[in-house]
C-alpha cells in the first residue's frame, strides 16, 4: 500500500511512495488514474466524491475513497503542481506543530507538511465519513 500519491509532470506518471522506494505508473493525469482506481472498485472518482459529500459538507480538498483500504486526501489545493495525496489508512501518528505536521507512517517513513490545521480537519472528516459508514 502507498504512503502517498504524486503526480510527475516531467514523466507523465502517478508516483506511488512507499517505505521501499517509489513506483511509477504511467497515467495522463493524477485524475484518470484515481477514476481508473475507482472504477476497478465499483464506482468512478465522481461517485465516490458525491458520495463522501452526501454525508461530509466539504467542497474543497476532498478525500478520495477508492476502497475499504484506500483513502487519499490532498496536502494543498489539488491544481497545485506539489500537490501530494496521503494514504489515510498508513499513517500510524501525526505531529501537529504551529506552521507545519509531520505525518508518520506505519513503515516508519515520515513527511512533512504544510497547513497543519487544515489536515487535522480533513482527518477528523475523515474519521467522520468512517463512522457513518461503519457505525
Amino acid at each position: 500500500m502507498s504512503n502517498y500519491i504524486y503526480y510527475d509532470y516531467m514523466t507523465s506518471s502517478v508516483c506511488k511512495v512507499k517505505e521501499d522506494g517509489i513506483e511509477s505508473i504511467y497515467s495522463t493525469s493524477l485524475q484518470s488514474y484515481f477514476n481508473q482506481q475507482c472504477l476497478l472498485n465499483g464506482s468512478s472518482l465522481k461517485g465516490r466524491q458525491a458520495s463522501y459529500q452526501h454525508f461530509i459538507p466539504q467542497k474543497k480538498y476532498l478525500p478520495i475513497p477508492i476502497s475499504k483500504e484506500e483513502i487519499y486526501f490532498p496536502n494543498e489545493a489539488t491544481n497545485h503542481s506539489s500537490c501530494l495525496y496521503i494514504n489515510y489508512f498508513e499513517i500510524q501518528s501525526i505531529e501537529y506543530k504551529e506552521k507545519t505536521c509531520i505525518i508518520h507512517f506505519k513503515d516508519n517513513t515520515c513527511l512533512t507538511c504544510q497547513n497543519p490545521k487544515r489536515i487535522q480537519s480533513l482527518i477528523q472528516r475523515i474519521q467522520r465519513y468512517l463512522l457513518i459508514l461503519n457505525p
